[in-house]
């Protein structure tokens, strides 16, 4: 069996003031995709829990079978462009929680330059 790793971009802005809690998850949480034959929310993914309110899983979470307890970012800040569109609609519900974007410019740096 052959395993593909797929490369995720950094959507985290910065870790100051950033907040975590603990959530299960699963696949109804969000749109899984199949990656080496499992289910996988991707980190990123707009997770609203009944108990803590919205927030972006912090980690990918296989959910092939079943639940399983993940971190959920709930403040701090993240970069718009890196996350799928549909957050955007989101974003004042994430904001007034303290969940802010941040807007990047694009740039593409070589591995090892310093910007």
């Amino acid at each position: 069996m052959t395993e593909t790793i797929k490369n995720r971009p950094n959507w985290l802005g910065s870790e100051v003031g950033m907040v975590l809690k603990t959530v299960t998850v699963s696949s109804s949480s969000g749109t899984p995709v199949t990656e080496n034959g499992r289910s996988i929310l991707k980190a990123g993914t707009l997770i609203n829990d009944a108990t803590i309110g919205y927030g972006l899983l912090f980690n990918d979470a296989d959910v092939t079978d079943g639940g399983v307890i993940k971190s959920i970012m709930i403040r701090g800040s993240y970069v718009d462009a890196k996350l799928p569109a549909t957050i955007v609609s989101y974003a004042s519900t994430l904001a007034a929680q303290g969940l802010y974007a941040i807007a990047y410019p694009a740039t593409t740096i070589a591995y090892g330059e310093v910007q």
